[in-house]
């Protein structure tokens, strides 16, 4: 399919639905180190398979991905996907063939054309506690761009997920520094550029408890602040000093004894007066219960689908929205003649504003439920998390960066 502007632009659009139904927030951490123009290639972490489009269209929404030939089988594939499809090993083995040099060759004119390119150098999505290997086709698109005469820029971008199998999580992207290649360097030279770009903004740990304590440890660290979890979480993948990681174990240890509810891996509680809570608690409830009633069918949808159809984690949240995604839309629709039929346009609003607003209270929803159920019936176990969470904080380091 050739290259539409309108096209493009339409696909975008739909990503930037796509992203508000399926994560809570999207956020940009170093956003000022974004090229304002000129040629870029942005190399980027590949985690939650296809729904890592969703963040990235909306940080760099000019930039033009490489994409897995796959995503091109089916004419909506095409849509969503806007991008220049390559052939992996394993898609060549499935039947699916693309002309890598063709696909090269219009990375390279995008360049010298001061366009953006964005490439994922890991070549599949994986949630595992290390990076796949980083693959040399950026650098060597890169180094032909420079041969050719392209001032290049080169931006890494790591994808964080507080929870990438739920719905509803939060999501960070973090932006790194731009780099600039030299006229003569090398595809070796290139590549450890993009390798230590992608170190740099991507999480990798030794050990999935390791990543576990760490993503427990940042997430914890982040509430009730506006601190970055991504910047939290680097933090830990550096570091886990033993003061730090002692305060996990009670944290766990207690939870465990106490058979705590958790949000996200943590023990969350009131820190304020329990009825407080409980009053916002029951003004989250009627939306989000209207919510469920009203889409019912398409909770189902999304549930069974993340059950039954993912063969890995990291494609969980994508069999989810592609399940969920089109009985939505089929159900809204009727719903919403429906509603305005029997109650006209009022009936219409109800819907609507039942839809939007149980989908918005959600995650907050969830977190104060997780809170108000430890401080109802574990309120015994308070004050040591709080003191738990109290440490973390005194002992994390201000004004973290890349």
């Amino acid at each position: 399919m050739p290259y539409s502007v309108s096209r493009h632009r339409a696909s975008r659009a739909v990503w930037r639905i796509i992203g508000r139904l399926a994560f809570n927030r999207i956020t940009v951490v170093g956003r000022e180190r974004l090229p304002l123009a000129g040629a870029v290639l942005y190399v980027a972490t590949h985690r939650n398979g296809a729904l890592d489009a969703a963040p990235y269209t909306l940080v760099v929404p000019d930039a033009l991905p490489m994409v897995s030939a796959q995503l091109h089988r089916t004419p909506l594939g095409r849509f969503l996907f806007q991008g220049i499809p390559v052939a992996r090993a394993k898609d060549r083995d499935r039947g699916m063939a693309a002309d890598n040099m063709q696909a090269i060759e219009r990375c390279i004119g995008l360049l010298q054309g001061g366009g953006q390119l964005l490439v994922m150098p890991e070549g599949t999505s994986t949630l595992d506690f290390k990076h796949l290997p980083f693959q040399r086709g950026a650098a060597r698109i890169a180094h032909a761009a420079i041969n050719a005469g392209v001032a290049l820029t080169i931006v890494p971008l790591g994808v964080h997920y507080e929870d990438p199998t739920v719905w509803q999580s939060r999501v960070e992207v973090l932006v790194g520094d731009p780099v600039q290649p030299r006229p003569g360097d090398d595809v070796a030279s290139i590549h450890r550029l993009v390798t230590q770009g992608l170190e740099a903004v991507g999480a990798s740990f030794p050990s999935s408890d390791a990543q576990r304590n760490a993503e427990t440890l940042a997430y914890a660290s982040t509430l009730g602040t506006d601190a970055s979890y991504a910047l939290s979480l680097k933090h830990f993948e550096r570091a886990m000093p033993e003061n730090l990681a002692e305060i996990i174990q009670p944290l766990a240890s207690i939870a465990r004894k106490e058979r705590l509810c958790l949000h996200q891996g943590v023990p969350l509680v009131p820190v304020l007066p329990w009825p407080l809570y409980a009053l916002y608690w029951l003004v989250l409830a009627p939306p989000v219960v209207g919510f469920c009633l009203f889409n019912a069918p398409v909770l189902a949808a999304g549930f069974v689908a993340s059950r039954k159809l993912p063969d890995a984690p990291n494609v969980v949240a994508f069999w989810r929205m592609a399940a969920g995604l089109p009985v939505g839309v089929v159900w809204a629709a009727l719903s919403s003649t429906a509603f305005a039929l029997v109650y006209g346009l009022g009936g219409f609003a109800i819907y609507w504003c039942a839809t939007i607003a149980g989908i918005g209270a959600w995650y907050r929803f969830r977190k104060l439920t997780v809170a108000l159920c430890n401080g109802l019936f574990h309120a015994g176990s308070i004050p040591a998390l709080l003191h738990a969470y109290r440490e973390l904080k005194d002992r994390m380091p201000h004004g973290r960066t890349v």
